[in-house]
Formats: C-alpha cells, sequence, structure tokens
C-alpha cells in the first residue's frame, strides 16, 4: 500500500571547533557531502527513475524554463525557480532625492530564499552527528588590502591578509597542499601558487589574488601543518572559508542563499 509519509532523508555532519569564538567547546557542524550534482546528473538521475521524459527532454525544457526566469527577474519579478524563491535588490546608498544609480557605489543583486515546501522538508531532514575533527587549518578572517574589505569583495592581482588557526601551508603532497579558490557555481579550483605567497605562519597568510573571473568564490586551505614545527601530519587536511567571496559584481547563475 502506498504510503503519504515522507521519504525520511538524513545528512552526516562532523564537528570541528569554532575559531570564531573564545569558548573551547563551542563546535560547527561541517556536512559530509556524498556527491556534486550538476543539472546534467539529475536530469539523468529523474530519466532513470519515475520520470517519464528522457534525460535530454528534462534538460531542454529546463533550459528553457530557466531563460523565462532569468528574463522576468531581471524585468522586475519576482520568480520562483528551483529550490528557491528570487527577486532582485539594489545594494549601496542614495543620496539625496535626486539620486541616481551609480555603478561605482552601487550594484544589482539577487536575493533568494527556499519555497515554502522545502522550508518544510527541511524540518524532516535528520542530522547524524559523527566524530569530532580536529587540527583542521581555520580561516576565521580574510582582508582584502587594496579596499579593506573583511571577509567580502575581493581583488584579484592585489593582496589578500588571512588570520586563522594551522594555517600555515607545508607538506609534501606535491600539488595537493596549498591555498584554492573554488568557484561556487561550477566548482572550478584556481590554485594559489607559492610563490606568491609572502607570509606564511601558522596564524597568518598573505598572498597575492590570482586573475579570477567576476564571480563567488570559495576559499580553501590544504595542509600538513598540525601545530607542532618540526612534525607534519601524517595526511593533508583541508577546509572551507565559510564566507562566499566575491569578485567584481559576482555574477553567477546559481543563487547563494544567505
Amino acid at each position: 500500500m502506498a504510503s503519504n509519509e515522507p521519504k525520511k532523508r538524513s545528512i552526516v555532519a562532523n564537528l570541528v571547533a569554532n575559531m570564531l569564538t573564545e569558548r573551547e567547546d563551542d563546535f560547527t557542524a561541517n556536512v559530509t557531502y556524498v556527491a556534486n550534482r550538476s543539472i546534467e546528473d539529475l536530469c539523468n538521475i529523474a530519466a532513470n527513475g519515475k520520470s517519464k521524459f528522457s534525460a535530454s527532454e528534462l534538460l531542454a525544457a529546463h533550459n528553457d524554463l530557466k531563460a523565462t526566469a532569468k528574463d522576468e527577474l531581471y524585468s522586475g519579478s519576482t520568480v520562483e525557480f528551483g529550490l528557491v524563491h528570487n527577486s532582485l535588490g539594489i545594494d549601496g546608498s542614495f543620496i539625496g532625492p535626486k539620486a541616481k544609480f551609480d555603478p561605482a557605489k552601487n550594484s544589482v543583486t539577487l536575493r533568494s530564499m527556499p519555497i515554502i515546501d522545502v522550508k518544510k522538508d527541511l524540518k524532516e531532514v535528520g542530522v547524524i552527528i559523527g566524530e569530532v575533527v580536529e587540527g583542521l587549518p581555520t580561516l576565521r578572517k580574510v582582508t582584502d588590502v587594496f579596499t579593506g574589505e573583511v571577509n567580502g569583495k575581493i581583488t584579484p592581482g592585489n593582496t589578500l591578509n588571512a588570520e586563522g588557526k594551522r594555517i600555515k601551508i607545508v607538506g609534501t603532497e606535491g600539488n595537493t597542499v596549498g591555498l584554492f579558490f573554488i568557484k561556487s557555481d561550477d566548482d572550478a579550483e584556481t590554485a594559489v601558487p607559492m610563490t606568491v605567497v609572502s607570509r606564511n605562519d601558522p596564524s597568518f597568510l598573505s598572498f597575492i589574488i590570482p586573475a579570477l573571473a567576476d564571480g563567488k568564490y570559495y576559499l580553501e586551505i590544504a595542509t600538513q601543518y598540525g601545530g607542532n614545527r618540526t612534525v607534519l601530519l601524517k595526511d593533508v587536511r583541508r577546509n572551507r572559508f565559510p564566507y562566499v567571496l566575491t569578485v567584481g559584481n559576482g555574477e553567477d547563475d546559481r543563487p547563494v542563499i544567505e
């Protein structure tokens, strides 16, 4: 007999020390991701499951809907698409009643929130807390020296200062250690050459930001440093800075939900 009960799903997360507070017993939970699904992947999964449409048909329909959604959004409509409800906003101040939009100070931004049924679904997702992960390199603050922006916009070709704990980059694992910018829309990875790292200390890094295209990025650090000056960790440990960093206007097809 068919059941109306929602499908039970769960995620696994490990506890990591919260370096943004002074408490020794304060942890954050990092979700263990099991896969990275593109829209093509989802179409293939759906086509091999319950859908009566082929993967190519699903992808074509998605692309048509996406184009329509963008046209409506860019024309001033609020648009429900995918798992989120989208609307445009404007950042920056306007001085005086006759102020005009100034691209040097103002920018159009995308605001996204989960749709109602997703909000309901999130309450049904089980969370399995795994082990406490110790010794991870932890970035807690980055500053764009050119603009003074903290944990926000970054300027390619200029210096970025990073503060944290156990962030000295050392190791013998070839190209697996270092700093990496991960583009939020496609997970494309850009490594920071060690030749542009001017300061490499356990709690402070300084380096030149590579030539990144406009968009939104995550910064990740990988190292075998664990706090001991002479003994390296057996394995490379990699961790992600929790804030999204923006280059240019941060134009990106995928909304970042905050």
